[in-house]
């Protein structure tokens, strides 16, 4: 694709640049352009004047083809590096297809003249055709990804200088789900109490504001009638912490709120010269007013009025009007209170001076009323004139910026306790300020209270002290449960990025300097912050007093933070260039963590200093204001808007101050911007280059006021923008130009500033004209209106379930199932190719001619949100054999098939419970009917296990198998494998056969597979925390599908960014889902980025105090929420590429017969709907173009246009309408289509009822069921593989049923819950078991025991790590000193292991291993070479016997293979290997095991036990201990012997020489004897050892193997069982026969 003019000015490398992309107009190619460029170029803004970051040493092999002469010295590069770009988006999705672009376009980079063609791209400024490879091996690890991934990236290699002992895992959606409410819990639960704030303070609430929090929490539990309504407000509170804490920092004053501030923030909101020149007009009104009392004084106030009356208030008001705004305000709320009755402002309409006269209650007026005048003429003339004030006021006060204006006047008279001048002392105000503490009850309406500014401060404050508390405890959580999430991510950025003081650095640094640390300005990328610490720091060390308890460690202190402030420089130098896409969504903690990396970087001794700019990279972020949506993200559309200003700011300070960006060859010009591609010493390019469009593409310079072929000239303003660094790309590439030019036309007034409550506000987009590709100019589109009329249902449905229930039919309409029907009809008739047909208002039919078939795969169905209107689509396409399925259908929990699976759970974990087992008998699991339920649960009694029972009332054998099943499994804890088995063998998936239900049970049994790894396995732990998340935020886990490939795609507009499609059909536009405000007055909770505020509600009943907070917040909400609506609306329609297809009809939608659709017109002003804001667009359209036949407008609209009617009634004829829509000027559509009613569609095809389709697949499963069961045949596998580990086998050996538990139990061999009862062990060390002193034995072997090496050639091949000669130094103390630091615990007795190994190597050292390093002859073998620990790996083929795995039905096991041998597989390390040569010269090897079993009692002078055979010369086993210390290792060494006659036997075979492989021998450490095995007890071991891998391995192959099989051991081996960890502890699970 070739650039057009404004995305060729986006290539500027040299500026800042901000790139506003509008929908379609190929932002991401423009991107991938810019990424090049900056790894092309070598002569940029970076390059001259940032540093060159350390980069990667030569690549070599690898994935690289080219040779080395075709490659570069990527050192030398002079352009950036991929790992120096930050390329970041939105989703991974964006990502993944951004990084794809890169590579493909990289891919096709080759050396020579300027040119693109179908192969690829040619550079001249690539000089080596290997480069474009090495940048793609590069481009693997570049930092391209989302926000969140970067920071992930960026703090991973600095956790632990972070402080930070992150787990090595991320939480799952279910576990960070359970945590949260487990904070909640646990956060409520805490006393409030100074004698437990210890508690709190283990809990997680920072210690030094425990005392706050809980009193915080206290109060909000009594502002909200409790703990439920309370704990719903903070549930609200943990999704927008990034929102809370932005709103804090504008309103805390250190670390506190302060009312000045909270004043500030909301007097922010409106522009002080619309309060004045409200308070100028309604004081012009009563001065008026007091001008017409004087002037008839002598009928109104003969004798004056008097001091405390209304009157006098009114004519001191007229004569004083305050300058201050605040005070205006105040002066108006006065005005109010006189010309109003008491609590008239607080209702909808102000009626202004009732009936004529002043108000007057137990304020009087202070004069006559009208009535009371005599004289008729002067009666009537007074009458008058106090109406004209009254109408005056009203107009006044009900215009937009009257009402706005009325907004902030209440929140000054809640707010501000001055009283009206003249008040009577008996004066009250309408709301009276609530005392504190509340009181417990009140005898008034809760609406005549309110809260003052000082207690809403201390409300606001609540909330965010109680939300602190709420991380603290959450991060103890994820600590203990060691887990982390993106929110742990980000504070670590914080933490590394300096944005605040480090959390580790809190528990040292002096408060002053945590404060200056954490009082970042608002140009986050400054280090201003840090530099306030370090003077702070000086202050410090001038008068370390100062300092308190920090006093002795500044100099520490000072060195932690010069090396953090060195390491953030540091890591800034890394980065040289930012892009970053989808920036409009970025929340304010975002872009404050990325402005940080903007700052200075650190320079090295040589290097040029960096030139004074505030941003040294190159930044480019992508956006469009109007494409703005997620603010439920907490994305913050002012951001985006903010950091463009500033970019702009930046780049006229560095073009006016940065000499190296003008010098020439010039990077930067006022009048043009460099195309980096064309700017450069090498120029030659193809001459088809030069011939396409004369060679425009080639220039190396664009003037700023350059635009393309068939668009306008751009204006000055955006010129000047342009200079300045903000491109507008205008050309859209992805819609019909059409139906492009028709949504312009909305636009203009859906985004228009009229429409704005907050004039002021920075939260509004603003319409963008966008002109179509050439390619697509031409392209008509289309636009069609599925209008579904919502009149009739007068009859009752019918009550036969064979007659499928017509949404049109009888029964009360339903807006949605029309809606959905319409769209289902409408997307069948597309896909197929049919014809509609519309109907003319006289009744006579029009057929439509059909257009193509379109794929289902290029359908959108967009919802502006899933509740209700999601599952009803999907529900009538599917009836009408549309391939359909949504992207995520909602919370899990609330998925029908799943909903029967939780039933399930809960049972299992308490089958007890009648409600547990009514769901589970009545879902498809088990198809009770209401008799069978009743006979199943009528008869038990309380507490039976109806699990049991159910499987005797099951209905048929099949089932009960099941059930039997169930009871089988969970005995033994497997609840996913029950699960699994439930879903596979029961009719579940027959009830619900959609291929949706088929993802949603796999993903509720794939959330308790993790949850039972992050809880345990327990059923009952698992069904609670199940039930939590159910009960207390259902959409918790959302229920993510895969859609197929060539299904119609049905998702909200949210999902929908950054997609599109040929067809578009918005639904459901004419609804208040998307723009109500019910959510947030439920939870009475609202958060925006500037404030936020709760709702409290102190007293059960109905009604609440006023909070001007809240009323405040509420505005500024609904007015955000508006506005993101109508960008919403943009995104929504912006999708489509050939048709849009807006669906929906305002309520009362009728055909009337003459007339036509009649569709009844209204507007919400402050949250219209959807389709209210297209429809008033069309409306202003057909104003500007003064269509006086337009059917968007009415007779009122022709004689008296207004900017806006809330009310009225529109007149279609589907049939003009096809031909003349009134949409748009000459360029754009002609008309639209008008669907209202399934007449429309010429489709005879019948819909199957719910029964039908149950009867059908009923049919069809006993057909199935009926047809001839085929004989299985057994498949034999190859022989499978079984892992064992050497040092299980002598304790396999000794109980068969030791080995089932850690085998197939999958127990770890530990006491279930160990005893505090200590094993001690005679004559050892204090704090070293024998397995310690073993461990530390074999280390000094290991890196001690000498090498002889060889002399001469040995007699066998040896390799070379044999042959190194190494002295023995067994008896070396520094070796041993060594090993101790190793492995020694630090409260170890040394000096005892000391004696102990001093004995035992000095043993060793005169035994006959001494001798033979001695190269002595031992046994007529001399030693040639030795290896301490080597490692082995043997396969064994063993007989299984022809082992049958079964898998479980329910009609009976179902043998699936059959085994007749398996390899057991393993992998050890022998102690010491010796190869010796014979006296015959034979070469020789033997495997050795060292023991040091008694060596506590090697300095002993006892004669028995193994210290009996000190002295003998025996080669065998000596005495009866040294022939029990055989037999018990016996297997290990067979194996050892095994696994080297393995090795020597294979080197036979290839004919390599090799040795005899020698008994092995066990080095007995106490007496250092090497006893040599006997022949005969080899020959046994060998055989036990067959024995028992055969055993192994039918066990582990045997589809059923209980534990029932494997007998505890006899009695007389009750020995063995008092070393098994599974017979010892408190809760012992195993022992002998009559244990």
């Amino acid at each position: 694709m070739r650039l057009n003019t404004a995305q060729r000015l986006a290539l500027n490398i040299d500026s800042h640049i901000v790139i506003d992309a509008g929908a379609g107009t190929g932002k991401t190619s423009t991107i991938v352009h810019r990424v090049i460029e900056h790894y092309l170029t070598e002569d940029q803004r970076a390059t001259r004047i940032l540093p060159t970051p350390e980069r990667p040493a030569k690549l070599s092999g690898g994935m690289i083809t080219a040779p080395s002469s075709e490659r570069i010295d990527l050192r030398e590069w002079g352009g950036l590096l991929p790992g120096e770009v930050v390329l970041l988006t939105f989703t991974n999705r964006a990502a993944d297809e951004m990084r794809d672009r890169l590579r493909s376009d990289i891919a096709g980079l080759k050396p020579g003249p300027a040119g693109s063609g179908e192969a690829g791209r040619s550079d001249p400024r690539i000089r080596d055709s290997g480069f474009g490879e090495q940048l793609l091996t590069l481009i693997e690890d570049a930092p391209i990804g989302t926000i969140d991934s970067f920071l992930n990236r960026l703090v991973s290699p600095y956790r632990g200088h972070l402080g930070d002992a992150l787990s090595r895992e991320n939480v799952s959606d279910a576990g960070r789900a359970l945590l949260v409410e487990s904070a909640l819990n646990t956060l409520w639960r805490l006393p409030n109490s100074s004698l437990n704030i210890g508690e709190a303070v283990d809990a997680g609430l920072p210690s030094y504001m425990a005392p706050e929090i809980l009193a915080a929490r206290d109060r909000i539990a009594s502002h909200y009638s409790g703990r439920w309504t309370a704990a719903k407000v903070l549930r609200s509170l943990v999704n927008k912490s990034v929102f809370i804490e932005e709103a804090s920092r504008s309103l805390m004053e250190g670390d506190q709120f302060s009312p000045d501030l909270l004043h500030q923030q909301i007097m922010a909101s409106i522009d002080p010269e619309d309060i004045h020149q409200h308070a100028e007009s309604v004081h012009s009104i009563i001065s008026r007013l007091c001008n017409l009392v004087k002037d008839n004084s002598a009928v109104l106030a003969l004798d004056g009025w008097p001091a405390e009356s209304r009157m006098a208030c009114i004519d001191e008001l007229s004569s004083n009007l305050p300058d201050d705004p605040w005070e205006q305000l105040v002066w108006l709320g006065h005005v109010l209170e006189c010309t109003l009755n008491r609590r008239g402002y607080l209702k909808r309409k102000l009626s202004f001076l009732p009936y004529n006269n002043l108000p007057s209650d137990d304020w009087m007026s202070g004069i006559n009323k009208i009535s009371s005048i005599k004289d008729r003429t002067s009666k009537e003339q007074v009458k008058l004139g106090f109406k004209g004030v009254s109408d005056d006021l009203k107009a006044a006060w009900s215009n937009d910026s009257g009402l706005l204006v009325l907004h902030f006047t209440k929140l000054a008279m809640f707010l501000d306790g001055t009283r009206p001048p003249a008040s009577p002392e008996s004066w009250r105000p309408t709301v009276t300020p609530l005392p504190e503490p509340l009181p417990d009850r009140i005898d008034a309406q809760p609406q005549d209270y309110g809260f003052s500014l000082e207690a809403e401060v201390r409300n606001l404050e609540d909330l965010y002290l109680v939300h602190q508390g709420f991380k603290g405890i959450l991060q103890k959580l994820k600590e203990r449960d060691e887990v982390h999430d993106f929110d742990d991510i980000q504070r670590l950025a914080g933490d590394l990025l300096l944005a605040n003081c480090p959390s580790t650095c809190r528990s040292f640094y002096p408060n002053s300097m945590q404060k200056a640390l954490d009082s970042i300005s608002e140009s986050p990328w400054t280090d201003d912050h840090i530099h306030t610490a370090f003077e702070e720091l000086n202050r410090l060390e001038a008068d370390p007093r100062l300092a308190g308890e920090a006093a002795s460690d500044l100099g520490a202190i000072r060195n932690d933070l010069q090396y953090r402030y060195d390491l953030l420089r540091s890591v800034r130098r890394r980065y040289r260039a930012f892009i970053i896409d989808e920036a409009q969504d970025n929340s304010p903690l975002q872009w404050r963590l990325l402005a940080r990396l903007w700052g200075e970087r650190r320079v090295e001794d040589g290097e040029p200093e960096t030139p004074d700019t505030p941003w040294q990279p190159t930044v480019c972020y992508v956006g469009d204001v109007k494409q703005s949506i997620y603010a439920f993200r907490q994305a913050e559309v002012t951001g985006f808007l903010e950091y463009a200003r500033q970019l702009m700011i930046i780049n006229d300070h560095e073009f006016a101050t940065i000499p190296a960006l003008v010098r020439k060859p010039a990077l930067r010009r006022d009048s043009h911007s460099r195309d980096p591609r064309n700017a450069h010493a090498l120029t030659i390019a193809k001459a088809s280059e030069h011939m396409e469009k004369g060679g425009r593409d080639l220039v190396p310079w664009i003037p700023f006021n350059a635009t393309d072929r068939n668009l306008p000239a751009p204006a000055e303003s955006e010129v000047t923008y342009r200079r300045r660094g903000m491109i507008a790309l205008q050309v859209n590439y992805r819609t019909s130009g059409g139906l492009l030019r028709a949504m312009n036309e909305w636009w203009e007034d859906i985004l228009s500033h009229r429409h704005r409550l907050f004039p002021e506000a920075d939260f509004y987009a603003t319409p963008q004209t966008l002109f179509a590709n050439p390619d697509k100019q031409d392209d008509t589109g289309t636009i069609e209106w599925l209008c579904p009329l919502s009149t009739g249902g007068e009859q009752d449905p019918p009550t036969d379930l064979t007659v499928p229930l017509d949404p049109f039919g009888p029964g009360p309409p339903d807006s949605l199932e029309r809606q959905a029907q319409m769209v289902a009809l409408r997307v069948r008739s597309l896909i197929l190719g049919d014809s509609v047909r519309v109907i003319d208002s006289d009744g006579g039919w029009h057929e439509i001619e059909a257009d193509e078939p379109v794929e289902p795969s290029d359908i959108m169905i967009l919802l502006p949100t899933r509740p209700n209107i999601r599952d009803t689509v999907i529900r009538h396409l599917r009836d009408h054999g549309v391939p359909a399925q949504a992207d995520r259908e909602g919370g899990l929990l609330d998925r029908p098939a799943v909903h029967a699976l939780d039933g399930l759970l809960q049972l299992i974990a308490r089958p007890s419970s009648r409600h547990s087992a009514a769901w589970v008998a009545r879902s498809p699991i088990i198809g009770m009917d209401d008799s069978q339920l009743q006979s199943y649960l009528n008869d038990s009694s309380r507490g039976e296990n109806l699990l049991h029972r159910l499987s005797e009332h099951c209905p048929n054998d099949r089932l009960r198998a099941l059930v039997d099943r169930w009871i089988e499994l969970s005995s033994c804890g497997r609840i996913t494998d029950l699960l699994d088995e439930t879903i596979d063998y029961s009719d579940l998936l027959v009830g619900y056969h959609d291929p949706v239900s088929i993802q949603d049970v796999e993903h509720f049994v794939e959330v308790v597979r993790e949850l039972s790894i992050e809880v345990g396995g327990d059923p009952m732990v698992l069904a609670d925390r199940i039930r939590n998340l159910r009960e207390d935020n259902s959409d918790a886990i959302e229920a993510v599908n895969t859609p197929p490939s060539d299904a119609v795609r049905v998702m909200t507009i949210h999902s929908a960014k950054g997609l599109e499609a040929k067809v578009v059909f918005l639904v459901d536009l004419f609804s208040e889902r998307q723009t109500n405000m019910t959510n947030e007055n439920m939870s009475r909770l609202i958060v925006n980025p500037e404030m936020f505020s709760g709702n409290p509600k102190p007293w059960p009943g109905t009604g609440s105090p006023q909070s001007a907070v809240w009323n405040h917040v509420s505005w500024l909400h609904r007015a955000r929420k508006s506005a993101e609506a109508r960008r919403l609306l943009y995104v929504g329609a912006t999708r489509a590429e050939e048709k849009l297809v807006i669906v929906g009809s305002p309520r009362k939608t009728a055909w009337e017969d003459g007339n036509g659709l009649i569709v009844p017109w209204t507007y919400n002003k402050s949250l219209p709907q959807l389709g209210q804001m297209w429809m008033e667009s069309l409306r202003q359209g057909s104003l500007r173009r003064a269509e006086t036949e337009s059917p968007w407008i009415d007779e009122q609209d022709v004689q008296d246009p207004q900017p806006l009617r809330t009310r009225g009634v529109r007149n279609f004829n589907p049939a003009r309408m096809v031909a003349n829509g009134s949409i748009g000027d000459a360029q754009a559509l002609d008309g639209m289509l008008i669907l209202h009613h399934p007449d429309c569609f010429d489709s005879d095809d019948s819909v199957l009822t719910p029964l039908q389709r149950i009867e059908r697949m009923d049919a069809a499963a006993r057909t199935s069921n009926s047809e001839t069961e085929q004989n299985i045949s057994l498949r034999t596998d190859s022989s499978p593989r079984i892992t064992l580990s050497p040092n299980r086998l002598p304790v396999f050996e000794e109980c068969p049923r030791r080995q089932w538990y850690e085998t197939r139990g999958g127990l770890i061999p530990d006491p279930i819950m160990p005893s505090d009862m200590l094993n001690e062990s005679t004559g050892l060390p204090n704090k070293v078991d024998p397995a310690t002193f073993g461990t530390i034995f074999h280390r000094i072997l290991e890196i001690g025991l000498g090498n002889p090496g060889v002399d001469g050639q040995p007699s066998a091949p040896l390799l070379p790590s044999w042959k190194v000669q190494q002295d023995d130094r067994i008896t070396d103390p520094e070796i041993h000193n060594i090993v101790f630091g190793e492995l020694l615990p630090p409260d170890a007795d040394e000096v005892r292991t000391a004696e102990l190994v001093v004995k035992m190597a000095d043993r060793i050292n005169s035994g006959p291993l001494g001798a033979m390093i001695r190269k002595e002859n031992v046994r007529n073998h001399s030693l040639e070479a030795l290896r301490t620990e080597m490692p082995f790996h043997i396969s064994i083929d063993v007989n299984t016997n022809g082992t049958t795995r079964f898998r479980w039905s329910p009609d009976g096991d179902i043998p699936m293979t059959c085994h007749d041998n398996a390899i057991i597989e393993m992998s050890g390390i022998i102690d010491l290997v010796v190869c010796t040569v014979s006296s015959n010269g034979q070469p020789a090897i033997r495997a050795v095991d060292l023991k040091t079993e008694d060596a506590g009692s090697i300095d002993d002078d006892s004669t028995i036990g193994l210290i009996e055979a000190l002295e003998s010369e025996e080669t065998g086993p000596a005495n009866d201990a040294e022939v029990e210390m055989l037999a018990k290792h016996g297997l290990q060494l067979a194996l050892y012997y095994r696994a080297l006659k393995s090795i020597e036997d294979a080197k036979a075979a290839q004919g390599i020489p090799s040795r005899r492989v020698l008994p092995p021998a066990i080095l007995i450490g106490v007496t250092g004897r090497l006893v040599e095995y006997p022949e005969e007890m080899l020959s046994g071991a060998l055989s036990n050892l067959d024995s028992l891998l055969e055993r192994s391995a039918r066990m582990a192959l045997s589809s059923s193997a209980p534990l029932s099989q494997f007998e505890r051991l006899p009695n007389e081996l009750t020995e063995v069982c008092e070393r098994c960890p599974f017979s010892r502890g408190a809760i012992p699970i195993c022992g002998p026969q009559d244990a």
